[in-house]
């Protein structure tokens, strides 16, 4: 015997596939546009294991970890991101790097890409705007990142680093 509710999570399962497909889709175009119009570090040449050889605790070791770990390497000339999932604890899930533009625009990063980020963001994750909502508000309460050299601060204790960085 059919419940009522089985049509509908029928129905709400098949809506959530065509918004996971709509956001990875999403993500592939939105992706380059970042790395294309946001500001971008020259390449940093290191590798996962490179950053493996920092001091224990350190935030370049950490990095090697979280890059490890997720079977990565860092993204040449844009390793300052891959840094800041570090600091500032976003996974890198479509959601999180989502919410981690909108941690970044509510630190005051504003130029096309998070824009755009934000926008499309909002729009194709409608079940976790209360998720980004808090990652714009947890951006207002660190120090302004685009007035940090991320590279020279990989030496550094990541915890300790984390402390001095919010306000």
């Amino acid at each position: 015997m059919k419940t009522i509710t089985q049509p509908f999570n029928f129905i709400f399962s098949k809506l959530m596939l065509i918004h996971l497909k709509t956001s990875s889709f999403t993500a592939q175009l939105i992706g380059p546009l970042v790395f294309k119009y946001a500001p971008i570090d020259r390449n940093w040449n290191l590798s996962t294991n490179k950053l493996l050889d920092f001091p224990n605790d350190s935030v370049g070791k950490k990095m090697g970890e979280f890059l490890k770990e997720k079977k990565l390497e860092p993204l040449a000339k844009a390793e300052y991101h891959d840094v800041q999932h570090i600091l500032f604890d976003f996974d890198i899930t479509f959601k999180d790097e989502v919410a981690l533009q909108y941690f970044l625009y509510g630190n005051g990063i504003r130029n096309i890409a998070s824009v755009l980020t934000f926008i499309s963001g909002w729009l194709v994750l409608p079940f976790h705007w209360k998720y980004l909502k808090a990652s714009y508000n947890r951006g207002k309460y660190y120090k302004r990142i685009s007035e940090i050299d991320l590279k020279t601060i990989l030496n550094e204790n990541l915890n300790h680093t984390k402390s001095i960085l919010l306000k």
